[in-house]
């Protein structure tokens, strides 16, 4: 499993929405799109993702297919296969390591001894030169990060199967993904309750999730059980604005550790020690607001997030879709995130606590998100977009952690949609 980077990704959105709430959504946020029945299409989605860090640190290549089909009146089938190429180096987690060269370094040394006369009266003094030369070891330049580097391909299929039952839907699902050193297997079940005509969509959602993971140090395999529940609500306000607030639960327990990361403790480089049981708490809200006389419409999150490593996190998002003439839309967008240091987290120790981790990742720090997505919709069956982001993090401790650590990357995404 290659864990050394961070791909920047929208806010995840673990909603269940109906597809009387899917026609209203559509129209707050692209405007121009056609309002479809309450009985889907069937439709083909082909997205490609190419994530590139400053310095050809971490490249990743991402290809989504993404495949729906309506069974039937009240049935719908889900399919979405994932293939990740990933390759570059990380930080693995030791202090930086001072550059060396060898060079010769001469000494002279001058002593001076009397000369005494035949007479025994005349005295004069000699001067004795000696030369030693030896090799040393003279630091120069900055410190070199020690980085990991890494090639890896990720497989990942995910699919559901979404029941009507009048007001009531209920979707089940299967996710598997293999890495080199890393199984998935997640099964989750989500149910939806739509009431007030239709205008209020109330969803609940429970999953369990069975990973193993190759300590390739050990040779043996090691095994993380992950539960997450989830409460949400979609309320539409008007017939412009809609809003949606869900609630999840997370734990994860067993091996926690990321493998491929180390950590300077008491002058030794050691593998990092990490909690075997974490809890996570998330908050996320979204709106969705068409204005009318602007011919647009705007996408505002927040997402708050806890855990029991000790790091809060607040992410704040907002973009805008500018309707262009018939076919067009330009959304601008920014996302802003920021979290707190785990408890465990330090560049060094000086002496072993229980649980110590030089992760970058898990230190104070704050990334900001910028960039812009073109749509273009020629017809009622086609559907093209292609976009940009810039993504820049930076450490927030007062420079305790290297700069070097965080990364900065472009980020582009080009993708097809086809309804039949």
């Amino acid at each position: 499993m290659v864990t050394g980077y961070f791909v920047p990704l929208p806010v995840k959105q673990s909603v269940i929405l109906s597809h009387h709430l899917r026609p209203l959504i559509l129209a707050a946020v692209l405007l121009w799109l056609v309002n479809h029945s309450a009985i889907a299409e069937d439709r083909l989605d082909l997205t490609v993702g190419y994530y590139l860090e400053d310095n050809n640190r971490v490249e990743v290549w991402s290809p989504v297919l993404h495949w729906e089909s309506q069974l039937t009146t009240t049935s719908i089938i889900r399919l979405q296969a994932v293939y990740d190429v990933v390759s570059g180096a990380s930080p693995t987690g030791a202090p930086p390591a001072q550059r060396t060269r060898e060079v010769t370094q001469t000494t002279k040394s001058t002593s001076y001894a009397v000369v005494t006369g035949p007479s025994g009266y005349t005295q004069r003094s000699v001067a004795q030169t000696t030369t030693s030369t030896e090799t040393v070891l003279e630091p120069y330049g900055k410190p070199i990060l020690p980085l990991q580097r890494f090639d890896d391909e990720r497989f990942a299929l995910n699919l559901d199967f979404e029941q009507r039952f009048g007001d009531w839907l209920l979707t089940p699902s299967v996710a598997y993904g293999t890495e080199s050193d890393y199984n998935s297997l997640t099964g989750s079940l989500k149910l939806g309750r739509e009431l007030n005509n239709k205008n209020t969509l109330l969803s609940a959602a429970l999953s369990f999730g069975q990973d193993d993971v190759l300590r390739r140090a050990a040779g043996v395999w090691e095994e993380k059980r992950t539960r997450e529940g989830l409460l949400g609500l979609t309320q539409v306000i008007n017939r412009t604005t809609l809003l949606t607030v869900n609630g999840t639960f997370s734990q994860s327990e067993g091996f926690l550790d990321d493998q491929y990361k180390s950590a300077g403790v008491g002058g030794e480089i050691i593998p990092e020690k990490r909690p075997d049981q974490r809890d996570k708490w998330i908050l996320f809200l979204m709106l969705n607001k068409m204005i009318e006389p602007l011919n647009g419409s705007f996408e505002a999150t927040y997402r708050f997030y806890t855990d029991t490593y000790g790091i809060n996190a607040h992410t704040v998002g907002l973009t805008w879709f500018q309707k262009l003439g018939k076919n067009w839309v330009i959304a601008p967008g920014v996302r802003y995130y920021e979290q707190s240091a785990a408890d465990f987290y330090a560049p060094v120790f000086d002496s072993k606590p229980q649980h110590y981790s030089a992760d970058y990742r898990l230190a104070k720090l704050a990334s900001l998100t910028y960039g812009l997505k073109l749509i273009w919709k020629p017809s009622d069956k086609f559907q093209f977009n292609i976009g940009y982001d810039r993504y820049v993090m930076e450490g927030r401790d007062g420079g305790a952690t290297p700069a070097e650590n965080f990364p900065s990357a472009n980020v582009f995404a080009a993708g097809v949609k086809v309804w039949f």
